[in-house]
């Protein structure tokens, strides 16, 4: 069970994909009801206007459109539950980062087991776990050097008062 509590995590990504997803659906059903009105027009008896084909091809295919229409918000819904998989974590990946950039000691990075880019988060924690071994050298070294100026210091001021 998701623990997700947003419906959109990313909402520009999943906008955008939920955009195509509805482009691609309604091509679709316009080809249907191209292919429909296809068909009437050729197996239709020839007495019939042109009109009446297209409103018997209409006839024909409303159970089919009615279903259609029904299950948009299922196909929304599952499209964006998938894009979760990978909007969420890089979401996660997005945090991380800029606590990392503003200074702070940021945890390792966890998905969630059926999210994507599992490798990622490990390729990250292995970065991660040597920017923190750096950060912390660069600390000791940074000890070591204001002690080291403090000592010349010291030394330069006892010899300039002896």
């Amino acid at each position: 069970m998701s623990q997700r509590n947003r419906f959109l995590i990313d909402p520009p990504v999943q906008w955008s994909i939920i955009r195509r997803m509805s482009m691609h659906w309604s091509l679709t059903i316009l080809a249907l009801l191209a292919i429909g009105i296809g068909v009437q027009l050729i197996y239709a008896p020839g007495n019939q206007t042109f009109g009446q084909m297209i409103a018997r091809s209409f006839g024909a295919q409303a159970p089919l459109l009615c279903v259609m229409l029904m299950l948009y918000p299922v196909y929304v819904w599952d499209i964006v539950k998938l894009s979760h998989r990978f909007a969420g974590p890089m979401l996660r990946l997005r945090g991380i980062l800029n606590e990392l950039a503003d200074g702070g000691r940021a945890m390792k990075l966890r998905f969630r087991p059926c999210d994507f880019w599992q490798e990622t988060a490990t390729d990250f924690n292995r970065f991660y776990e040597e920017h923190i071994r750096l950060k912390n050298r660069c600390e000791e070294l940074e000890n070591e050097l204001k002690l080291m100026t403090e000592a010349a210091e010291k030394r330069e001021s006892a010899e300039l008062s002896a």
